[in-house]
């Protein structure tokens, strides 16, 4: 197995696309391509039929987010098929969901405290390095032993670690990509998926941060990009529910409740596993999108106005059980 060299990392995955484009003389064509690889610029899929270079395709992915404009930049035969590069219009780019590894806190994506002495980072990079190692044929992950190699050469010399810290308390946590969707906006459904957003962040906090595992509404603001005004009634019932309480410093942490029905909702709510894996990076966090059952498409446009594509090839999502019951009633 070869290490990535390319400058965006990349991803393994096996989720299924439609690609839709339109011929010169105005032919609608369509086909279907499982994933090969993902990028936050880019996707690579294998597909049983050839798209021309240059093309303009729609691809959406089969109960997810990632919908949207690309261009194709190479088609070279692949096996029985072809393997479509294809590079994603900035707009797309917004729902891929893709966290660049530059970004990657170092001591989230071990899961150590910034205090862990040296020990202790050696002995996780000791257990680490021989299951993401390419050469093991069961567990090797090139881009996860590139990023623990990067964490342990940085952490190892106190001199890199001190300019490390210094470089991390700088670094000012901005908005994740896919709460730029409309989904986490309009209506009803805005509300519930806000929800999910909350309950996500809270998550992955946990799972990387297990000594400090609360987030602040002000840190939720900045993470989710929307005012604490529309994170008032999200956070009430979510608090009602027993899914978070608040920890010290009036901080929202998560319980073992809200645990429990994130990680029995994951499969069922193709929004929820996107919201999990666009949060940190972390060594034992799933090396790509998960593998879930294609959906039932409703019939729609092949090939929507640009600004219209989010609903166009939307395929229907399960329904969450975070909507409020007729019984739930306001403090």
């Amino acid at each position: 197995m070869q290490v990535n060299m390319r400058r965006e990392p990349r991803r393994a995955g096996r989720q299924t696309y439609t690609l839709c484009w339109q011929l010169e003389d105005g032919t609608t064509c369509s086909t279907e391509g499982r994933c090969i690889d993902l990028s936050r610029s880019g996707i690579r899929v294998s597909a049983s039929q050839s798209v021309p270079p240059e093309t303009v395709v729609f691809i959406q992915a089969h109960g997810d987010t990632l919908a949207g404009y690309a261009v194709v930049r190479h088609c070279t035969p692949h096996g029985d098929g072809y393997a479509i590069g294809l590079a994603f219009h900035e707009e797309t780019k917004a729902t891929a969901g893709f966290s660049d590894s530059a970004e990657v806190d170092y001591y989230s994506f071990l899961q150590v405290n910034p205090k862990a002495d040296w020990s202790i980072i050696h002995r996780i990079y000791r257990m680490m390095a021989g299951r993401f190692h390419p050469d093991n044929p069961e567990t090797g992950d090139p881009e996860k032993f590139l990023i623990l190699q990067a964490a342990y050469e940085t952490l190892s010399d106190p001199q890199r670690r001190a300019a490390y810290d210094a470089s991390l308390q700088s670094r000012e946590p901005g908005m994740l990509p896919i709460f730029e969707l409309s989904e986490f906006v309009n209506g009803i459904e805005g509300e519930m998926n806000r929800r999910l957003g909350i309950l996500s962040l809270l998550y992955n906090k946990r799972r990387t941060s297990p000594h400090s595992p609360g987030l602040s509404l002000f840190d939720l603001e900045k993470r989710m990009g929307m005012p604490r005004e529309y994170l008032d009634f999200s956070t009430w019932y979510l608090k009602n529910k027993q899914y978070l309480t608040y920890g010290d410093n009036s901080e929202l942490v998560l319980t073992a409740i809200g645990v429990d029905f994130l990680e029995a909702s994951c499969s069922k709510t193709p929004i929820l596993q996107k919201l999990l894996d666009s949060g940190p990076r972390f060594a034992t966090s799933s090396a790509g999108p998960a593998v879930r059952a294609t959906a039932d498409w409703a019939e729609a446009p092949l090939l929507p106005e640009p600004g219209e594509h989010r609903d166009a090839l939307n395929a229907p999502e399960p329904a969450n059980s975070l909507a409020p019951s007729a019984s739930s009633s306001q403090d």
